[in-house]
């Protein structure tokens, strides 16, 4: 194979990837903003620039030069916004958590750039029962007791949010929430998550949906002892 050839052959190898990347951006097999669309674009004005050397035309040259360019900028570009996107093992497993299948990464991102992690001690109040819910708290680690007028009605554990009918109707909270040991919890304000889903109507959507499955998965839970009790207090009237 002659060197003219070898460049003729690479330079239709450019073309077919600038023709390739276009046809499966513009059929959904790609997307834009990831790697592959600029990785394809880079070597389709690399192969190109690299045929010209058997017959130079400086316009074409200076669009592969742009091609390459733009492509190196998209790919830094998306290097860094995923980046920004690294999760530590407790953001990993909030993401993970079963009310939150719909929720993109980057939306997730802007949750917890909100709220904070904090490491409470048994006895702190998480609600105040008729009060105003100030936080939504999400319980990583540790117990909570839920109590109503003097009484311990349920005792969610990891995994459930506490405060989630109030933080958005600024409600009054229905029962008093005491962590009853040493726990790790996600919280965030009321008026900050308020903020965060008013300009955001895609996350608003999805975190209602989170809030309301933890109501449902509470009432459940409740169900289930409230059966259990009764049937303990049938097996003993007999």
């Amino acid at each position: 194979m002659t060197e003219s050839l070898f460049i003729e052959i690479i330079g239709a190898l450019g073309v077919g990837s600038y023709v390739l990347s276009y046809a499966l951006l513009q059929t959904g097999v790609i997307k834009g903003n990831g790697y592959v669309y600029p990785g394809m674009n880079l070597a389709g004005a690399s192969f190109v620039a690299v045929s010209l050397l058997n017959n130079w035309n400086t316009w074409q040259a200076l669009i592969s030069v742009f091609f390459a360019t733009f492509s190196i900028i998209g790919i830094i570009r998306h290097y860094r916004h995923t980046r920004k996107l690294a999760f530590n093992a407790e953001e990993e497993a909030f993401f993970e958590a079963r009310f939150f299948p719909l929720v993109s990464r980057l939306n997730m991102r802007r949750l917890l750039d909100r709220g904070a992690w904090e490491s409470l001690a048994p006895g702190s109040v998480l609600t105040t029962q008729d009060e105003a819910v100030t936080h939504l708290t999400y319980l990583a680690e540790g117990g909570v007791d839920i109590v109503v007028d003097g009484q311990t009605i349920a005792q969610p554990g990891p995994g459930e949010f506490i405060g989630e009918l109030g933080c958005l109707s600024r409600n009054p909270a229905s029962a008093t929430a005491v962590l009853n040991q040493p726990s790790r919890v996600f919280r965030i304000t009321s008026d900050a998550l308020a903020g965060l889903l008013r300009n955001n109507p895609e996350l608003n959507g999805q975190v209602e949906a989170a809030l309301a499955g933890n109501v449902r998965s509470k009432l459940l839970a409740t169900n289930r002892k409230l059966q259990a009790v009764l049937a303990a207090q049938a097996q003993d009237t007999r």
